[in-house]
Parts: structure tokens; C-alpha cells; sequence
């Protein structure tokens, strides 16, 4: 529900700062109030309690024979000294003794910022040199020894209160900014969690709902855009499987024509090539059967991980590259240790991914070139890993392709590439091998000077 009348952040901060001003200024009446009362009472002695005694026993401290403790005021400290400034009596200690005889000479009555000297000439040249404090003392000797200085501790209360009261009014401050944010921050945990069905919030501070309008505005521009986005892809995996359908009847056709041609073909090298058109044609079925699954699933199918014998697996690829390289009479030269050795991984994508590699290798090798498959077991600290490198003598990779080659989309140089491609290749394999805990790595062959392709999948362990 809207809310009619909106306040400004300054204004609440002005009103805070009003409300704490007046608190202080009551807490000051009070602290001015409690001091005089304590003052009144006698708990305190007020600051000029010393000075009036001493004014008033002045008189007796010039005509005493001896001066005694009993007629210095409290709270003043005294010493008496010859003509020539020796120290007689008193109650000073002997740095204060030279001080105090230091200050008669120089007629300095104030050596300290509250602490005063008076001078007073007695009979026969002796000077009773009285110290004394203008501050406020307590008024009970014990309280007044152990805390001589009334009006620091006064203060220090004071100082302590005034921290308290600025610690309470921030935190009722931002208490209050707090609960007027909740809605915003449970406005953006909504979006963030992309659930965009909600109404618009009000605030009564302004500048919060200014916020929260353009919040609104921003989920109701994602959720126009995500309906978009939603209803594109739709279109697109209708798109998709439909295609998906119609490529089967190409392939239906294919199928019937190979096995025609397998039914009356005489020649073997016929045969073998013909064998190599139905193992494709099963193989894009296949792969026409997963995309549908996947459309059907709206996701990703995720593929379960089994066992599989490294040296099995390579050479299955190495076949599969022999057939792929027909066409340009590619030798494929392949040399595998990894005898025992196995791996647990997702087989199709594993396979897939290595296909992509491969199938690269055969369009960039010239007529009548090789493409070399090299498998190994590497043990390291970082554990043991099958190691698979394919080499060919196309172009190899130019500098920009080393550094993006299994990037998405990338194509390098379109003048070296057939139409139809569209630089997923290695991008996919690079995805599929980090799904199973392996690395890509692209090079070049520094003898032949072709592309290089390392291949890294940790091998499984009892």
C-alpha cells in the first residue's frame, strides 16, 4: 500500500540529532544540579573552600610562634624557610622545597594550572609559603586522598554519560534505517533468488522508495526480458527437433543405399568404405537420439561414469580417425603404453570430445599426410594421469588461435577454414574433458610444425 506522506533521510537525521542535543542538555542540568546539591550538603568542598581559610588564617600563621599543621587550611600544603632560604619545617618534599623557594624569589604565585603560592612574611625574616588548589574537593579526608581532584572525576562521569547517550542514539538511528531497508533487501533477495512474482513495496522515507521504484522497474524489465528469452529458446528446440526428426530421413535413405550397395558390391575395398558410411550413419543416429532426449528433458542429460580400459578406448579413436582420413588417404600412426591402465568417466563425452580433436586433425592435415596418436601413463605428485597427444602436419596454430583456440565461437583465421564451421570443436572438447577432471592443451609440433593437442584424464584407482 502506497504511503501518502514520505519523510527524507536528512530529516530524520536532523530530528535524531535534535532529540540528542535536548538529551544532552538535560543531562547538563542534571550534572549542574547534582553538583551543587553536593556542594550544598558539604559532601563537596567548592573551589575556593582553601583560598577562604587560607584568608582567614593569614593573620594567625604571621603571629604564631611556630606554624602547626592544625592552622593551615585543608587541602594547602606549607613550609617555612629563613631569610635565606633554607628550609625549616613545613610538609614539602624536597623537590618542592627548591620550587617553592624558586617561585618566593621570582614572585611567581601560580606554578601550575589550578596550583597558587602565597607568601607570607612572618617575625624575625622567616616566609610561610602556603600552597593551595583552586578546584573542587571532597569533602571526607579519605575520599580526598584517594581522589584528590573532584572535578576530573566529575568531568570524566560527565564525559562518560555523554558516550553512552551518543552510543544509544546512533544505534536507535540506525535501528530505525534498518527496518525501513528490510523491504528493501527483501525486495532484491526475491530478485536474486529469480523469483519475480511480487507486487510493488512502499517506503516511508523517500529516498528508500525511490529505490524500490527502480527495483520494481528493473524486475518488471528482467521478467519482460527472461519471457522473451524463455519463449526464444522454445522456438528454438522446436526448431531443433524438428530438424532433429527430418535428418532422419536422409539417413534412412543413406542406411537403404549402403545396404544395397554392401548387398551387391563384389569388390572388399568397397565393402570396408561401405562399412565405414553405416558405422557414421548409426553414429549421427545416436547422436540425434541424445539431442532429443535432451530437449525432452529441458536439460543437459547427465551421463553416469563407467570404468573403461585406456588402451581399448585409444585405439577405438584411432580406428575412428583411420576412417575419418579415407577420403584423403591419412596415415594414422599410433603408439600406446597403457597397458592395465583405466579410466572412470563419461564415456560419450569422453569420446565426443576426443572426436572433435580428431576430426580437426583430419581437416587441417594435407592429402596423403599423418596425424600421430600418443598415449601414455604419467605418475606425478598430483597423481596418475593417461596422457594422449594429437600431433598432424597441417598449419598448426597461429599465435592468437594458442591463446583462444578453445574459446567459444572462435574461428582464427576464416581463410583456412571450410564453410560450416563454426569454432565449437575444441570448445566443446575442452568442456567435456574438464567434466571429467581432465585438461586441454594446444601447441604446436615443433618437427612438424602441425598442431599438437594434449590431452590429461586422471586414471582410476582401486
Amino acid at each position: 500500500m502506497e504511503i501518502k506522506r514520505k519523510k527524507r533521510i536528512y530529516t530524520i537525521f536532523i530530528t535524531y540529532l535534535a532529540v540528542f542535543l535536548g538529551q544532552c542538555a538535560f543531562l547538563a542540568a542534571i550534572a549542574y544540579i547534582a553538583l551543587n546539591i553536593m556542594i550544598n550538603t558539604g559532601f563537596l568542598l567548592p573551589a575556593v573552600y582553601t583560598l577562604n581559610g587560607l584568608e582567614a588564617a593569614t593573620g594567625a600563621i604571621k603571629e604564631a610562634g611556630r606554624v602547626e599543621q592544625d592552622i593551615i587550611p585543608d587541602g594547602a600544603g606549607y613550609g617555612v624557610y629563613d631569610a635565606r632560604g633554607n628550609y625549616l619545617y613545613g610538609n614539602y618534599g624536597e623537590e618542592e622545597q627548591k620550587k617553592a623557594w624558586k617561585c618566593k624569589e621570582s614572585g611567581d604565585t601560580q606554578p601550575g594550572f589550578k596550583t597558587f603560592y602565597r607568601f607570607i612574611e612572618r617575625e624575625g625574616g622567616e616566609v610561610c609559603i602556603v600552597r593551595y588548589d583552586i578546584l573542587a574537593q571532597f569533602a571526607d579526608p579519605a575520599l580526598r586522598e584517594r581522589l584528590p581532584n573532584a572535578e576530573w572525576m566529575f568531568c570524566a562521569a560527565i564525559l562518560a554519560v555523554f558516550l553512552l547517550q551518543t552510543a544509544w542514539t546512533a544505534r536507535s538511528f540506525g535501528r530505525y534505517l534498518s527496518r525501513r531497508l528490510k523491504v528493501l533487501n527483501e525486495a532484491t533477495d526475491r530478485i536474486k533468488e529469480s523469483n519475480l512474482e511480487f507486487a510493488r513495496e512502499y517506503s516511508d522515507i523517500r529516498e528508500i522508495d525511490d529505490v524500490l521504484e527502480s527495483l520494481f522497474k528493473m524486475k518488471e524489465a528482467l521478467k519482460r526480458s527472461l519471457e522473451e528469452q524463455w519463449k526464444s529458446e522454445e522456438v528454438k528446440k522446436e526448431q531443433v527437433a524438428a530438424l532433429a526428426h527430418d535428418i532422419k530421413t536422409p539417413l534412412t535413405v543413406i542406411r537403404g543405399n549402403a545396404e544395397l550397395i554392401h548387398e551387391t558390391a563384389c569388390d572388399a575395398e568397397v565393402k570396408e568404405y561401405n562399412r565405414y558410411v553405416t558405422d557414421s550413419v548409426k553414429e549421427i543416429e545416436d547422436y540425434l537420439v541424445a539431442l532429443q532426449e535432451t530437449l525432452r528433458s529441458k536439460g543437459e542429460t547427465q551421463e553416469e561414469k563407467k570404468r573403461l580400459s585406456a588402451e581399448a578406448f585409444i585405439r577405438q579413436l584411432a580406428e575412428k580417425t583411420e576412417n575419418l582420413g579415407i577420403g584423403k588417404k591419412i596415415k594414422v600412426n599410433t603408439n600406446i603404453e597403457a597397458e592395465g591402465a583405466d579410466v572412470l568417466v563419461q564415456e560419450e563425452k569422453l569420446y565426443r570430445a576426443f572426436m572433435n580433436i580428431l576430426a580437426n586433425a583430419v581437416e587441417y592435415t594435407p592429402v596423403n599426410g599423418c596425424i600421430c596418436i600418443d598415449a601414455c601413463v604419467k605418475r606425478e605428485e598430483s597423481g596418475e594421469w593417461l596422457e594422449t597427444v594429437v600431433t598432424d602436419n597441417g598449419p598448426g596454430f597461429t599465435r592468437e588461435e594458442l591463446k583462444a583456440a578453445p574459446d567459444q565461437f572462435f574461428q582464427g583465421d576464416r581463410s583456412r577454414h571450410r564453410r560450416g564451421h563454426y569454432g565449437m570443436g575444441l570448445y566443446i572438447a575442452d568442456s567435456f574433458i574438464r567434466q571429467q577432471g581432465g585438461t586441454l592443451q594446444t601447441g604446436n609440433c615443433a618437427e612438424s610444425g602441425g598442431a599438437r593437442i594434449k590431452v590429461r584424464i586422471p586414471l582410476y584407482v582401486c
